[in-house]
């Protein structure tokens, strides 16, 4: 892997933000997954109306910033009473003040429906650093299969896995 930007925004934010449910990043293709989950079925005008507001406020901060994404996908997906918002976003534009916006407006929005695990993990750069080094050794290893991990949340803890 020649840009391990990548890397370093999955780690941050699999670790910064309680509101991600899930975070997957397939490094190979250069694209990241995100996925919220809220409490209850979100009505189909409600989920339009909500989506349409989030891509003109994105569009607004990547033009703003002089970004275009290549990939810039948001959806909602209904499973047994539970609402999960999924953000597919391509890597190279993707920074966290974006991610920070995106999860404004589902507070502001959800506010009492967003699962979230209170736990703010804070940890040292060092961790950081030999996690990175870590699942860097796994994509650059050429092993089939180590070029997409998926970080989630259970108990206060991140688990990252190969996917």
């Amino acid at each position: 892997m020649k840009n391990d930007c990548g890397l370093d925004i999955f780690i941050s934010i699999s670790l910064k933000y309680p509101e991600l449910n899930a975070v997957k990043y397939q490094a190979d293709q250069e694209k990241i997954f995100l996925e919220l989950a809220l409490k209850q079925d979100i009505d189909k005008r409600h989920k339009e109306t909500f989506i349409r507001k989030l891509e003109d406020c994105l569009r607004i901060f990547h033009r703003l910033s002089s970004t275009w994404p290549s990939l810039m996908d948001l959806s909602f997906q209904e499973n047994g009473g539970v609402s999960f918002l999924r953000v597919y976003r391509d890597i190279n534009t993707l920074v966290e003040e974006e991610i920070e916006l995106l999860l404004l407006m589902v507070r502001e929005e959800f506010k009492d429906l967003l699962f979230q695990n209170d736990d703010r993990i804070i940890l040292e750069d060092s961790v950081k650093k030999r996690l990175k080094k870590n699942l860097l050794s796994k994509i650059n290893t050429g092993n089939l299969g180590a070029t997409n991990f998926l970080a989630y949340r259970q108990e206060g803890r991140v688990l990252v896995f190969n996917s």
